[in-house]
C-alpha cells in the first residue's frame, strides 16, 4: 500500500458540462451522465434501468454514403469510421476491387455484391439487418434491389463506369419509366453539375438525361481528390427531397459522399449511434480518480 495517497474524489461537478464545445443537447447528454456516475448505484441497477429504456421507434428517412474506396482492402479503416460516425443505412462502394470476394463482416449489417470487369472495379451495398431487399439485376459494375420501403419499395443501384469507358445506357434505359435512384462512380464529367470541362461520358450522360426526363443527385462540391470533378452521384426518375454532400474524410482518391432521401425506412427501425466526442469528454472527467487509484494503490490492494 502506498501511504502517500493521493485520494482524487470520484464525484465530479457536473457542471464542467457547460465547458464542453458541442450543443446543447451534446451538454444535456454529458450532465445525465455525470448525474449517473455521481450517485454511485451498482451496475446491475443501471443495466436493469437502460433494459426498461430502450429507445422509442420512429420514422426514419433513409440515409445512404457512395464511396469510391479505391480497392476496398486498403481501405476498410474508412468504413469503420464512416458507419460510426454517420450511421447510414445503406453504404454504396464502388471500386471495391478483389475484396469483392471476401467482404468483412460488420455487425447489424449485410452485403450485396458485384464484381466488375477488372481488378479496380466491383460495385458492393452494405444493408442494415432490418432492411429488405431482392436482387433484380446484376451485371458487371452494376448491381440493381428492390428496397422494401414506405410508401412503397424503390430500385435501388450501385453503378461503375471505369475511366474512358460509356455510361451503360442500355441498363438505365430499362428503369426509366420506374421509381429508380442508382449512384456510382460514373466518371462522367460536365459543367451542367459543376466539372471544370465535359468528357465524352459526360456528354452522353447530359444527353441520356435530357432525352428521359431523368434527374441527377449531386453534392455541389468535387468528390474527386485529384481534380475539381463531380463524378461520384446518382440518377433518379425524381431527385425531389434528395441531398447529397461530400464527407471531407477518406483515405481513398475520392470523398465520400452522404446522401440524405424523403423516403422513410418505416417504424420499428432504431439506428444507434455513438456519440464519440462525448464520451471522450466524459472519460477526461472522470479520468483522474482511476489515475489516482492506479497510481497509489499496489497490486494486491486494487485487486
Amino acid at each position: 500500500m502506498n501511504f502517500n495517497f493521493n485520494y482524487s474524489s470520484p464525484i465530479v461537478n457536473k457542471n464542467v458540462a457547460d465547458s464542453f464545445e458541442g450543443t446543447k443537447t451534446e451538454k444535456g447528454m454529458i450532465t445525465n451522465m455525470l448525474e449517473e456516475w455521481n450517485c454511485r448505484v451498482s451496475l446491475s441497477s443501471i443495466s436493469k434501468k437502460w433494459h426498461k429504456d430502450r429507445p422509442v421507434a420512429t420514422n426514419e428517412n433513409l440515409s445512404l454514403i457512395l464511396y469510391n474506396c479505391q480497392c476496398l482492402s486498403t481501405h476498410i479503416a474508412d468504413i469503420d469510421i464512416l458507419l460510426s460516425t454517420h450511421i447510414p443505412q445503406l453504404l454504396i462502394l464502388t471500386g471495391v476491387g478483389s475484396k469483392i470476394r471476401n467482404l468483412p463482416k460488420i455487425a447489424s449489417y449485410y452485403w450485396i455484391s458485384q464484381e466488375g470487369t477488372n481488378s479496380f472495379g466491383g460495385v458492393a451495398i452494405l444493408l442494415h439487418d432490418t432492411l429488405k431487399t431482392k436482387v433484380i439485376t446484376r451485371e458487371f459494375d452494376f448491381l440493381l434491389i428492390e428496397l422494401d420501403i414506405l410508401p412503397k419499395p424503390i430500385l435501388l443501384g450501385a453503378v461503375y463506369v471505369p475511366p474512358g469507358k460509356p455510361i451503360p445506357q442500355f441498363l438505365f434505359d430499362k428503369y426509366v419509366s420506374k421509381s429508380f435512384y442508382i449512384f456510382g462512380d460514373f466518371n462522367a464529367k460536365h459543367t451542367d453539375w459543376l466539372c471544370n470541362n465535359n468528357n465524352a461520358s459526360g456528354i452522353q450522360l447530359k444527353n441520356w438525361l435530357e432525352n428521359t426526363g431523368c434527374e441527377m443527385i449531386y453534392p455541389n462540391q468535387p468528390t474527386s481528390k485529384r481534380s475539381s470533378a463531380v463524378i461520384d452521384f446518382g440518377i433518379t426518375h425524381n431527385a425531389n427531397g434528395w441531398k447529397a454532400d461530400v464527407i471531407r474524410e477518406g483515405s481513398s482518391d475520392h470523398y465520400p459522399v452522404l446522401i440524405q432521401s424523403p423516403l422513410t425506412t418505416g417504424t420499428n427501425i432504431v439506428f444507434r449511434k455513438t456519440n464519440w466526442k462525448v464520451f471522450a469528454f466524459f472519460l477526461k472527467c472522470v479520468f483522474p480518480y482511476f489515475n489516482s487509484i492506479v497510481y497509489n494503490l499496489d497490486a494486491d490492494s486494487f485487486f
